[in-house]
């Protein structure tokens, strides 16, 4: 019965799965805390058209989009139409549940943040076989404040990228029409997208590359992917707009619906006076965007100035190290290549990076298109990926991982978006940033 029993606590231990669900919980327990925070003023009548000045509405950053046009969708009006339409269904679902307040609003976002967690721990699993370093870059991720607080607000991005991270996951496991139908829905849930599904194909075709000796056999083993993935992903993405079509009176097809976007998002460019912070800005901690606060309660009590309530934009310690892991993708896949293995893992996060988040190089610089530090949502995950395998091995390097969880960790609580009053008042006592 003992040896039974330490059986069962040791497979307990390894269960990725289990440890994964735990965090996943924790966090989602975190965004729930803090749904309530702002709480609108103004009645949800109010706050469709012109809305009050004040943050009367309780919107956080671009909630004064999404929810409107989710109040004119309820109505049967079609609203919104530069962006896909299923985020704002899972807005809509929420208020139907929960009703029209913050709780409506960001249920169904937030739980889509935190799956987005687990999935990608599965995803460091599939490729590392380690359950440590899976938990070590879903622990990055879970604690990562910018992505934290994009997915704790009423958005397209979080259901985005956990239908996105689905279907890679499909994807490495070689199931071609689950991670089509998964890469479909996040094509619905943003325009962006269809980025990760160039990701993967670009990825999948570099390995058929790798194993065939001429070009015509490797399109025809790569092929029936793009077929099995790329078509069924653009069909789901088709059929959706039509449901919404049909349903709102949009457009005809989805056809003029996809050129409708097309026309719009292309004709969002900034000229020399405009403020914008390019790419490199994102993950360059010595040439860094400011912190953006994207909705910030200031309280002055006794002289003593802080932010019970603060949601920001902004760097973390993750981010400062996407160079560093790029740089030991690019090296470290060029030593498999020239041992003549093929570096999935590495080319893997190569692919992925270079699609969501050097792609906004040549749009920002050459197209003049706006870009906004929050688009590296989608590449986050990749980063939380590829540092904990650059610094596994030898003590120092493990340090130097523990060290940089512990940073991350502590950033996280240090610049938390609603603070109980215990901790301002801590923060405030050793003067740290509140």
């Amino acid at each position: 019965m003992h040896r039974l029993k330490n059986i069962c606590k040791s497979d307990l231990l390894r269960n990725i799965r289990l440890w994964l669900a735990i965090l996943v919980l924790i966090i989602f327990i975190l965004k729930i805390s803090i749904i309530p925070y702002p709480w609108p003023e103004a009645s949800p009548s109010e706050c469709i058209n012109l809305l009050p000045e004040g943050g009367k509405c309780g919107f956080i950053f671009d909630e004064a989009h999404y929810i409107p046009a989710v109040r004119k969708m309820l109505r049967g009006e079609a609203a919104n139409n530069e962006h896909p339409p299923l985020s704002k269904f899972l807005i809509m679902l929420g208020i139907l549940v929960f009703g029209d307040n913050p709780y409506g609003w960001r249920i169904f976002i937030t739980l889509s943040g935190a799956v987005s967690i687990y999935l990608l721990g599965l995803i460091a699993h599939e490729f590392t076989k380690s359950n440590k370093l899976s938990f070590i870059s879903a622990l990055f991720f879970a604690f990562d404040l910018h992505s934290f607080n994009l997915s704790s607000m009423a958005m397209l991005d979080a259901p985005a990228l956990m239908f996105a991270l689905l279907g890679a996951l499909f994807f490495i496991r070689k199931r071609w029409i689950a991670s089509g139908v998964a890469l479909g829905l996040a094509m619905l849930s943003k325009t962006s997208a269809p980025f990760v599904l160039i990701a993967l194909l670009t990825y999948d075709l570099l390995e058929k590359a790798h194993e065939e000796s001429d070009l015509r056999s490797c399109l025809k083993k790569w092929m029936p992917v793009l077929e099995k993935v790329g078509f069924v992903a653009a069909a789901v993405m088709l059929i959706g707009l039509a449901v919404y079509d049909y349903n709102y009176g949009a457009y005809a097809t989805p056809f003029e619906h996809l050129d409708y976007m097309l026309d719009y998002h292309s004709s969002l460019t900034f000229s020399e006076e405009d403020l914008v912070y390019m790419p490199l800005t994102w993950t360059n901690p010595l040439y860094q965007f400011p912190r953006i606060p994207y909705f910030v309660i200031s309280v002055e009590v006794d002289g003593e100035k802080y932010n019970p309530v603060a949601y920001y934009g902004m760097q973390t310690p993750l981010w400062w190290m996407t160079w560093l892991v790029v740089a030991f993708a690019l090296y470290s896949s060029y030593l498999r290549l020239k041992e003549g293995g093929f570096p999935r893992f590495e080319l893997f996060i190569l692919c992925w990076f270079s699609f969501n988040y050097l792609v906004y190089f040549p749009f920002a610089h050459l197209l003049h298109r706006w870009v906004y530090p929050f688009y590296f949502y989608m590449t986050v995950p990749v980063i939380a990926l590829g540092l904990p395998k650059i610094l596994e091995g030898d003590r120092i390097s493990e340090a130097v991982l523990y060290a940089l969880l512990i940073a991350q960790v502590a950033w996280f609580f240090l610049y938390f978006p609603v603070k109980p009053q215990w901790f301002i008042d801590f923060l405030l006592l050793v003067h740290a940033p509140v």
